[in-house]
């Protein structure tokens, strides 16, 4: 049996929190199966954690490389010295506060590692209250029929628009844009406010001038808004957003790339789109036997 070697960083801040819900050690995080799976895949999962005591739980994200190929391959891809993929996201989200930008908090991420070989990593963040990602907000307002009102959506197109411009701004890549991976809540005065999360920034080569890197970026945003929006609140967006980038006028190129990049990734989005409605039903179905039993339980003692 090889001996592994276990690496953990944790905000001192969440220290006893993370311990109280068990999240204070490698092994219990990436062996751990309680907890409601709100994204899964072969080899990556995300884990919703409740607090205890009520307060705000965790998110945490995984990345499985259960057979040496996974392992090797890793390597050749910077593990071995360089980053591993959680702890890139966790470095691209503390940069992302620093420079402004609102996004989930970072608050502990780790990794096991077998003859120097990552086998699995974790990225832990603290959970945003009384928020969902965007595709499920959009997806819950369309299965209620409770469309935002015009005012509402124009609010929230604008104030999107302007954090994405401060994110391109401050030459920061996402690499993901698409609506899953940004949160929405309602703030102070019933103002909308966004939180991104799950970035993987382009490499500093693929940002270079000329590269347009930006437009990809505003394709994902587009094709997730495609089941949700009209072509005009998205064109209204994609003004909002150049206006806030410094760019006055919409040239039609940049909207024809933008068109070439949303075709690219359509068929795959829709997938997407469609396994977060089956996550999010999942998720509420399994809160409701929770709810039921808990009730169950109580009435047995009363």
């Amino acid at each position: 049996m090889l001996i592994h070697q276990d690496h953990i960083r944790t905000d001192p801040a969440f220290r006893d929190r993370l311990q109280a819900c068990k999240l204070d050690r490698v092994g219990s995080i990436l062996e751990r199966v309680d907890g409601n799976v709100v994204a899964w895949s072969r080899t990556t999962d995300t884990l919703h954690v409740a607090a205890p005591d009520g307060a705000p739980g965790f998110f945490v994200k995984r990345y499985y490389y259960p057979r040496w190929k996974n392992r090797f391959r890793g390597a050749f891809r910077g593990t071995l010295f360089g980053a591993h993929r959680a702890l890139a996201e966790y470095n691209t989200l503390r940069a992302m506060q620093n420079a402004g930008i609102p996004t989930v908090r970072p608050v502990a991420v780790g990794c096991r590692r077998v003859a120097r070989l990552i086998t699995g990593c974790f990225l832990i963040t603290e959970e945003v209250p009384e928020s969902t990602n965007l595709t499920t907000y959009a997806q819950r307002c369309t299965e209620a029929g409770t469309a935002p009102s015009l005012d509402e959506r124009g609010r929230a197109l604008r104030t999107l628009a302007r954090q994405v411009a401060l994110l391109h701004c401050a030459n920061m890549s996402h690499g993901q844009l698409f609506w899953r991976n940004i949160l929405i809540r309602r703030g102070v005065g019933d103002e909308p406010e966004f939180f991104f999360l799950d970035a993987q920034p382009l490499r500093r080569l693929e940002r270079i001038p000329g590269r347009q890197w930006w437009l990809r970026e505003l394709a994902q945003l587009a094709v997730s808004a495609e089941p949700f929006t009209s072509p005009f609140e998205r064109l209204r967006f994609a003004a909002a957003y150049f206006k806030a980038f410094g760019l006055r006028t919409l040239r039609r190129e940049d909207l024809q790339t933008i068109e070439r990049f949303v075709a690219s990734y359509r068929a795959h989005e829709r997938q997407r789109v469609k396994m977060n409605a089956l996550f999010d039903r999942w998720g509420r179905q399994l809160a409701q036997e929770r709810a039921t039993l808990d009730t169950s339980a109580l009435e047995m003692t009363s």
